[in-house]
């Protein structure tokens, strides 16, 4: 019995270890992915008329500064001012940048560990699901990002230029104020467009029949409402709440629709 439990604690252990050394890699190219948008930067050079470029380190010419200044060139109004309200507040937009987009590069990494850690415990089915999910589930995410990079972000800074000018004030926003609400907003709605995923997996797993999706349609309604009024712009006379309900809504049904289809098919 006690030989029994050596060789149980062994395997646990073993386990752990694995699991510890797959985070630990993924950190590792994390630390190395955050550092090189935050420290380094394209030089260009010509080569026989040809415009190329290598990779160099500058702090003020990094990735990640140029894609501040995309995100001011693009997202921004023209005659709203971006201004450093703080003396520290451009750097740490800048670190902010860096860990944003770090993030979104490491995630499908380390949901591909966990899944190959995990692998060995999950039946066929399970496995087929966690496979076959990873693909959607990253280009679901760069939609929903996308989708608030395009018209959610535009519209809520063109709100709020326009309601500064009509009472008198200048339109400013503060650099790390507005780092802040573009990386909430585009990580909530890349969030919100995982819907389809998470709905089909649960009912393809079994754990929840694809008709209790269409059972509380209600409550459907209404949590699409209570998220978009969360991460809406507002003082849009319910225009874009009511535009990403509608989207969160249609996103829920087809993936109830696809996980009705695929059940049935399995039986």
């Amino acid at each position: 019995m006690s030989a029994d439990k050596g060789i149980l604690g062994g395997k646990f252990f073993q386990y752990i270890d694995e699991l510890l050394g797959r985070i630990r890699k993924t950190i590792i190219l994390f630390i190395v992915l955050f550092f090189i948008l935050f420290l380094i930067g394209p030089v260009s050079f010509r080569f026989y008329g040809l415009r190329l470029y290598y990779p160099f380190p500058s702090f003020f010419h990094s990735f990640s500064v140029m894609l501040l200044q995309l995100m001011e060139r693009d997202l921004v109004p023209p005659k709203m001012i971006l201004i450093n309200v703080a003396p520290f507040d451009v750097v740490v937009s800048v670190v902010y940048v860096s860990l944003a987009v770090s993030i979104s590069l490491i995630i499908p990494i380390l949901v591909f560990q966990f899944i190959k850690f995990a692998e060995p415990a999950l039946y066929e089915r399970e496995k087929k699901i966690a496979t076959y999910s990873i693909v959607p589930t990253i280009l679901l995410f760069l939609l929903g990002a996308l989708f608030s990079l395009v018209v959610v972000i535009p519209l809520l800074f063109r709100v709020i230029y326009t309601f500064a000018q009509d009472i008198g004030v200048l339109p400013t926003i503060g650099i790390l104020q507005f780092v802040s609400i573009v990386v909430l907003i585009t990580a909530g709605m890349g969030a919100i467009f995982e819907t389809p995923v998470i709905v089909f997996s649960l009912s393809y797993a079994g754990v929840v029949p694809p008709s209790l999706w269409f059972k509380h349609w209600r409550y459907a309604i209404i949590g699409a409402f209570f998220v978009a009024l969360l991460i809406s712009p507002g003082a849009t006379g319910g225009i874009m709440e009511t535009t990403i309900a509608l989207i969160i809504l249609t996103l829920y049904f087809s993936g109830a629709l696809l996980a009705r289809w695929a059940v049935k098919r399995k039986k």
